[in-house]
């Protein structure tokens, strides 16, 4: 697929900051939690090793969309999708002020799904017959 020269639109600026954000604390949490709790053993470390994999996901989705490469347009969505899910259980276990999450992840799916967004990354409609 040939490079095309393609401004990149602000709001992906924006997201792409946030992403690297949330990567490094992700990354920041796994690295104290797991401190916190190797003393414990093994089985408790699966909590850390889930966000370091969650930090270094958010991280290669940041650099995929600063880049305008399409997987991480679906990359994205699904992280904002299982991000909004999980709010969302919060919210149903009475942490309401996770609605903000669920907000928010809701807002950058809707975000990527705005026409000049797809067509920055490529993505085409899928017509049904």
């Amino acid at each position: 697929m040939e490079k095309v020269n393609k401004k990149l639109p602000r709001g992906i600026l924006i997201i792409t900051i946030l992403t690297v954000i949330s990567g490094i604390l992700l990354l920041m949490m796994s690295i104290y939690t797991f401190n916190l709790l190797l003393p414990l053993g093994g089985i408790y470390l699966m909590g850390p090793a889930f966000l370091f994999i969650l930090g270094v996901t958010s991280l290669f989705t940041a650099y995929g969309l600063y880049r305008g490469q399409n997987w991480s347009w679906k990359l994205l969505l699904v992280l904002s999708g299982f991000g909004a899910a999980g709010y969302l259980l919060n919210v149903v276990n009475g942490q309401f002020i996770s609605i903000i999450g669920v907000i928010y992840n809701s807002v950058i799916i809707y975000y990527m799904y705005r026409p000049h967004v797809r067509k920055y990354y490529g993505i085409r409609n899928k017509r049904r017959r």
